[in-house]
Parts: structure tokens; C-alpha cells; sequence
């Protein structure tokens, strides 16, 4: 395994010196000694170091926790503080920082070892679970909808599957290329709209913006679709500016997509979807669908091609509900969504199936319920795999934290034991009481490393 890399900043020289000696006496790499808050941050950024180790009281007219604070935004390197100062109002202003460790000196190798050591699992962690590429293209994937990611300017960065998979444009194809470019989307006064977006102050973070009417979407293929496009910002973090876009492309289903002489037709275009879709009316008598829904209900135990059934005799009312859930769906005139398992001789599937009203009366009233079924097996494992290692994580997170506090607990107490000794025999119950309570402590450490190794083992 590579040696570690750890930036020193410090502006005291012999402290520097004593602490490059015993860093490299554990094994760690030094990449540079830093004096000053702004040197520290070009450093960080030209360096990138696997920690800082950080005094607060610095030389020049930035303190040690204004430089964390921008290294840590910047570059996301971790930061430990190394001080001598203890006072509460420092304490405060650090931790709101929040810095991977906070080491009093004089400090032993031990305490440098461990706060090193526990600041790169817990980034490693954070790293894993919150800003890795591979997580972040699993929760896009796990969006059902066609999900492009752009920088600021609006060149793409990443595709879901579902973007893939209906424009046919792999990522390496597209990446870098700005988004209306990429997929031949004209909207009128769309660069006005987009600049409007990226100056204004009226959008928060995750808003959601939808472009007035439908856009022409290009595809691999050479062909188009026609789509819904709603676009989210995405802010920095306590910041007002834009650190991403967000497009969210929604196919239009056959009955609004038109019927010119030169579109594909209701029919060709149902073919096309990948997923089970039917029309049913509020009777339940089902008058469109297409291949996949045939093909599903093939699977369930009834054949319905070339014919027109009635939705309860081909697929299973504990699946698809009864009659009452349709009437329902068009009385209220609202989508729903459900979760179904369906238990197979090769396992168990889960299905999310949609229902929505659609309005095909002259008074605007709904008559039927289209039904969308999707498998969402995977998605669903892929969604217990993250809260299990949330929890892990949180779990690991506070256990690391408790051992915080017990060294704490643990260093006072060997003062107040020490101290105990040092005022002689009359003061000796009162050491020996102390000297207990480090016993305990110690024993409450190991049985914390013990839980955050079996926790690394899980």
C-alpha cells in the first residue's frame, strides 16, 4: 500500500521539525511544510495531500480554521487540527468547521497515529457513500425517468441507463458535447431561458423547471421522439451557485404525441416501449397494449394475443387490483403507484405498476387507466444495499465518535489520577479511584475497536 501523504502546516519551526520526525517515524509520507493559511490552500491544490495536519493560530491574516475550512470545500482533503489553544470560543469556531480530528498538544505518537488513521476511514467512508462516482451513477440509475447530468455551462457529465436507453447514445459519445447540441432539442429563446436560470436568485437547489411544451428529442438511430424536458439546478452547498443541471426528459405517451403524416404512429410507437403497457376502461376491458404486456401475461398463465380481454381473466386481481382501485384511479383523477411481488419458480419478482387517468371524455373526464409495469427487482436490492451501508456507516461513525469522547474522558482522568499521586498518601483512595476509572475506560475502548472491526468485516 502506498505511504500515506500528509501536508504540515505550522508556522512554529522546531514544532514542524519534531513533527515531520515523528510522522515518518510511523510511516508517513511528508509533502510539505506550510506557514501561512493561504499558502496552505495552494498547497492543498497542488499537492493533494491524503490529510493536513493544521494548527489554528497562524501567521499572516488567515487563521488555521478559515484555511480547513477552504481546503476542505475546495479539494475535500481532511483536516486535522494541532493546537495548544483549548479555550471554548476556538473549540466552537473549529468544530463548526467540521474538521476530521482536533488534537491538544503536547500530543504522543499514539494520539497522531490514531486521529490520522480514523480521519482517512471515516473520508474513505464519506467518499463511498456520498461523493463516489460509481454511487452517484447508482442513485441515477435507480431514477426511473431519462436523467442528464451537466456541468454549469450545460455539458453532459453523466447518463442514467433510462438516457441511454431511449436517446441510444452511449455516455462516451455524448461526454463534453452541451446537452440542446448533443441531442438536436431546439426550444425557442432557450439560451434566454437557460441564462435566466443560471443568474437567477428566485430557483433554491432541486426546484424543478419545466419547459413550456413538448421538445423533439434526437436519438443515435437517426430518428426522434417527442418529450416533456424539466431541468433542476443543483446548488453548492451553502452557496448560491449553480454546481450542476439536471435534465429530466419524459417520452410523451402515444396519445399526445400527434398523428402527422410524417410521426411514427400510436401503434409503432407503443411497440417501442420496453415495459408492459396497456389501456383499460373503467369496466376493465382492455383495449390497447403491446408486446411486453402480452409477454408478462404469458408469464402469469394466460396468452392474450389477438385478443381483447377483460383485465381480471389474464392477470391475477392480487396483482393488478380489482375493480373498485380503477374506479378509484379515474374518480380521483390522480396516478398512483404500486409495489407487487410475484413469486416465480426462479425466484421472486417485484413489479411497480402505474396507473393513470386519462382523459379521453369531451368534458375532460377520465374513461380509462393506462398501466405501466416495470420490474424493479434490481432496483430495489440496489436501494437495501445503500441503506445497509448508511447504517453501517452511521454505526461506524458513532462509534468512532464515542471512542472521541473516551480518550477524552481518558486523558482528564489520568490528569485528575496523576495529580492524585503527585499530592501524596492522604490523596492515594482518591488515586486508586481514578486509576479504576481509567481501567474502565480502556476496557469501553477495546470494546469499541472491536465493534468497528467487525463492523469492517460485515
Amino acid at each position: 500500500m502506498a505511504q500515506r501523504r500528509i501536508l504540515i502546516v505550522e508556522d512554529e519551526a522546531i514544532i514542524a521539525m519534531e513533527l515531520r520526525e515523528t510522522l515518518e517515524h510511523l510511516g508517513y509520507t511528508v509533502v510539505g511544510n506550510e506557514l501561512r493559511g493561504e499558502d496552505a490552500i495552494r498547497a492543498a491544490g497542488k499537492l493533494r495531500p491524503d490529510v493536513v495536519l493544521m494548527d489554528i493560530h497562524l501567521k499572516g491574516q488567515m487563521d488555521g480554521i478559515e484555511a480547513s475550512d477552504r481546503i476542505a470545500r475546495r479539494y475535500d482533503i481532511p483536516v486535522i487540527f494541532t493546537t495548544a489553544h483549548s479555550d471554548r470560543e476556538t473549540l466552537s469556531r473549529a468544530i463548526r468547521t467540521q474538521p476530521y480530528g482536533y488534537i491538544i498538544k503536547p500530543f504522543s505518537e499514539r494520539d497522531l497515529y490514531s486521529n490520522i488513521e480514523m480521519a482517512l476511514h471515516k473520508h474513505r467512508v464519506k467518499s463511498r457513500l456520498e461523493g463516489s462516482p460509481e454511487m452517484v451513477d447508482s442513485a441515477l440509475n435507480m431514477i426511473a425517468g431519462a436523467v442528464v447530468i451537466t456541468d454549469p455551462q450545460g455539458r453532459i457529465e453523466r447518463l442514467n441507463l433510462e438516457a441511454e436507453r431511449v436517446t441510444g447514445f452511449p455516455l462516451s459519445d455524448v461526454e463534453g458535447v452541451p446537452f440542446f447540441a448533443a441531442f438536436g432539442v431546439s426550444v425557442p429563446g432557450r439560451d434566454l431561458l437557460m441564462e435566466k436560470l443560471l443568474v437567477s436568485s428566485e430557483y433554491a437547489a432541486g426546484s424543478m423547471i419545466s419547459f413550456p411544451s413538448t421538445i423533439r428529442v434526437g436519438m443515435k438511430s437517426g430518428g426522434s421522439f417527442l418529450a416533456h424536458l424539466s431541468t433542476a439546478l443543483i446548488q453548492e452547498k451553502g452557496s448560491s451557485r449553480i454546481q450542476k443541471i439536471a435534465f429530466l426528459i419524459e417520452p410523451c405517451t402515444p396519445e399526445t404525441e400527434g398523428a402527422g403524416n410524417d410521426h411514427p404512429d400510436a401503434a409503432t410507437l407503443l411497440e417501442a416501449m420496453p415495459d408492459p403497457f396497456a389501456c383499460v376502461t373503467e369496466g376493465g376491458d382492455v383495449i390497447l397494449f403491446n408486446a411486453a404486456f402480452s409477454s408478462l401475461c404469458e408469464r402469469l398463465g394466460h396468452d392474450i394475443r389477438g385478443m381483447m380481454p377483460h383485465i381480471s381473466s389474464v392477470l391475477p386481481e392480487s396483482f393488478i387490483g380489482g375493480p373498485g382501485l380503477f374506479h378509484e384511479v379515474i374518480a380521483d383523477n390522480l396516478p398512483v403507484t404500486y409495489e407487487k411481488v410475484v413469486k416465480y419458480s426462479t425466484g421472486s419478482v417485484i413489479y411497480a405498476i402505474r396507473y393513470l387517468p386519462v382523459p379521453d371524455g369531451a368534458d375532460g373526464a377520465s374513461r380509462s387507466v393506462v398501466l405501466q409495469i416495470r420490474e424493479i427487482t434490481a432496483e430495489n436490492q440496489a436501494m437495501r444495499q445503500c441503506r445497509r451501508m448508511l447504517n453501517e456507516s452511521r454505526r461506524m461513525d458513532g462509534a468512532i465518535e464515542e471512542i472521541g469522547n473516551l480518550c477524552a474522558a481518558l486523558k482528564e482522568t489520568i490528569l485528575a489520577m496523576s495529580w492524585a499521586y503527585e499530592k501524596g498518601p492522604a490523596f492515594r483512595d482518591a488515586a486508586n479511584e481514578q486509576l479504576n476509572e481509567v481501567n474502565r475506560i480502556l476496557g469501553d475502548l477495546d470494546f469499541r475497536l472491536i465493534e468497528i472491526e467487525n463492523n469492517r468485516r460485515v
